[in-house]
């Protein structure tokens, strides 16, 4: 149970762990485990949007337990099989750091969900804090960004040369997210190993973007998820 994963994760001392070499057959799939986490995880917001915006969540829906459910299902659906969290090695600590981040995230949030508001909880936003604790948690070891091109953006701190500004992918990162790449990309760059997945927009965030003064459309490039792993 995601629960317990929680309570697990908790003990885990992610930063102490010494950086032990990763194959390119490692960190292809512990990238690939990345964006299932985020994109599933950033989905239970997305389709309680609509409820959040109006005000209109019923409580019980805000609940930590219920929405780690959510997110569980959702997994669950995608990948075939519930979210091992037992799991030895990077992909298992990546699933406990990305649940505990998630359940952090959710406890701080849960106030502002269950008022709810125009607003009042972006899935965008959602998505950065979690990667914000995710990423300290990993200590290295594998980075998320969810990043796009700076006319696109509303706050520069989400800009690629400002969430990668030390990666050594920066470059690579930039350049695709630059041009609106919407090619996934998985491949090793020297000792890093990169997973690019463009994002398009949907109408909740060109509604949302259009009151910020952008002009977008529905299905146009909407940044970027990126996957950085460190190989050695």
């Amino acid at each position: 149970m995601l629960k317990h994963a929680v309570a697990l994760a908790a003990t885990v001392a992610f930063a102490s762990q010494a950086f032990a070499q990763v194959s390119e057959t490692q960190a292809k799939l512990a990238a690939q485990e990345l964006r299932l986490l985020v994109t599933e995880g950033t989905g239970v917001i997305n389709d309680l949007q609509p409820e959040i915006n109006a005000g209109t969540l019923q409580k019980e829906f805000a609940q930590i337990d219920a929405l780690l459910g959510k997110l569980q299902a959702r997994y669950s659906k995608v990948a075939g099989a519930p979210i091992d969290t037992k799991e030895a090695g990077l992909v298992g600590d990546i699933r406990r750091a990305y649940i505990q981040a998630y359940k952090d995230t959710l406890t701080k949030k849960q106030a502002a969900m269950s008022k709810g508001g125009q607003d009042a909880l972006v899935p965008a936003h959602f998505r950065a804090l979690v990667l914000k604790d995710f990423n300290k948690a990993m200590a290295g070891r594998i980075n998320a960004y969810a990043t796009n091109r700076d006319s696109e953006l509303i706050n520069s701190d989400w800009s690629v040369k400002n969430v990668m500004r030390h990666s050594p992918l920066l470059s690579e990162a930039k350049a695709l997210v630059d041009t609106g790449s919407q090619e996934p990309t998985l491949k090793r760059f020297d000792k890093n190993y990169m997973g690019y997945w463009p994002m398009k927009l949907q109408a909740a965030c060109v509604a949302c973007h259009a009151q910020n003064g952008l002009k977008q459309q529905v299905g146009q490039f909407g940044g970027a998820l990126i996957a950085d792993v460190p190989m050695q």
